[in-house]
């Protein structure tokens, strides 16, 4: 077995030679499946990584690895997740119609290059984020952009890095601390739950269930007994949800809805959502009575809640949709800051636009997409 596995690194380390060069700087890639199978496009619909040459790889992976005591038709091919910070995690089969398949996990650089190769046959990859990647290993640890261990896999649960610091759990059940770039504990174990630190500050759920927001010394900034639910800051506000009293319904009756406060801690938009979404490109989104629409920061309604769903902006634009003629489904479309149709609905599933482009034609998980558009609706790429 282990000369198998040293075999397959010569085959795709082989093969991954006669794509394109490494490429100077990064590119958002987009993936595209065809009937030639999975690979990735550029924001101008070019082919940077071909699905013929993925195909290949299984190809032969599935001829190296056939076994004489396996009967299996099942098929585990070559798996690519997306790109992150250039880089995308590639993970194959060592033994793909073998009844217990183990993959192993490298990484490939936007050119298609093994530019990590796995280390053995346990060691599971994530993406990378500030430079650094998540690896389970019995526990999680980091590994730095050329493969390199940097921070021992001693913990049970831990996040990706988020402005310089991680979260981790050292053992299950038990509280929840922060980590540098070096792995060295900065903030010590003592929350319940926390999110990633955005815009300097973290949500955390505190000893006693308090909740409220904490600094990168972990020094509890802002906090109030009446928070419900705190989310993430982000462009200079967070959603914070508290109990109001409602009488219109009947006197004393209690309900929670979700406002906005600032890095003070102040409401600038008073809770009085039943559903909301933090703010993106100046705009959240909110629910109300059923129908999907948008507030700018001062908490004017700029944007009617008449659609039956709808997204956050991105790209300057929003994917939206409409309920189709039999009233069953959902058309999507995407929308401008006014609420005009930029984009008609006229998808099943939409994803938002990123880096200029957006998916259309695509799976309910919005994956698989047959075509990608930019914001003018113009199609850059479409399956065969």
């Amino acid at each position: 077995m282990k000369k198998l596995f040293i075999l397959l690194l010569l085959v795709l380390s082989g093969l991954n030679g006669q794509m394109n060069g490494q490429q100077k700087e990064s590119r958002k890639l987009f993936p595209i499946q065809t009937n030639g199978g999975t690979g990735f496009i550029d924001n101008k619909g070019k082919v940077i990584i071909d699905p013929m040459k993925i195909e290949e790889l299984k190809e032969r992976f599935a001829a190296l690895n056939r076994s004489p005591f396996n009967n299996s038709e099942r098929s585990y091919g070559v798996r690519i997740e997306n790109f992150s910070e250039g880089l995308a995690v590639i993970s194959w089969a060592t033994c793909p119609g073998c009844r217990w398949h183990r993959p192993v996990y490298g990484f490939i650089d936007e050119s298609g290059r093994l530019v990590i190769p796995p280390f053995d046959k346990v060691r599971q990859y994530e993406g990378f984020y500030e430079g650094l990647a998540k690896f389970w290993y019995s526990g999680y640890g980091f590994i730095d952009r050329t493969g390199k261990e940097v921070i021992k896999p001693l913990f049970y649960k831990a996040s990706h890095f988020s402005e310089g610091l991680a979260w981790v759990q050292e053992k299950e059940n038990g509280k929840i601390g922060f980590i540098n770039r070096r792995g060295k504990l900065v903030i010590p174990y003592q929350f319940n739950r926390v999110s990633d630190f955005h815009e300097g500050l973290a949500a955390v759920n505190s000893v006693g269930s308090n909740l409220g927001y904490i600094d990168k010394k972990g020094r509890m900034v802002l906090h109030s007994k009446e928070w419900k639910f705190v989310g993430d800051f982000s462009e200079g506000l967070a959603l914070v949800q508290v109990e109001v009293t409602n009488n219109k319904l009947y006197k004393g009756y209690k309900e929670h809805l979700y406002g906005y406060i600032d890095r003070t801690g102040k409401f600038v938009i008073e809770p009085r959502f039943y559903s909301a979404l933090e703010f993106s490109e100046g705009k959240a989104l909110f629910v109300e009575m059923g129908g999907f629409g948008f507030i700018d920061r001062t908490g004017q309604v700029v944007v009617q809640p008449s659609y039956k769903d709808a997204r956050s902006f991105s790209d300057g634009l929003a994917a939206a949709a409409t309920g189709s003629k039999s009233g069953s489904d959902k058309l999507w479309g995407f929308i401008n800051d006014k609420g005009e149709w930029v984009i008609k609905p006229q998808y099943k599933h939409v994803t938002s636009f990123s880096g200029g482009l957006a998916g259309v034609d695509c799976d309910e998980y919005g994956r698989d997409c047959k075509t990608y558009i930019d914001v003018t609706g113009k199609i850059i790429w479409q399956a065969d």
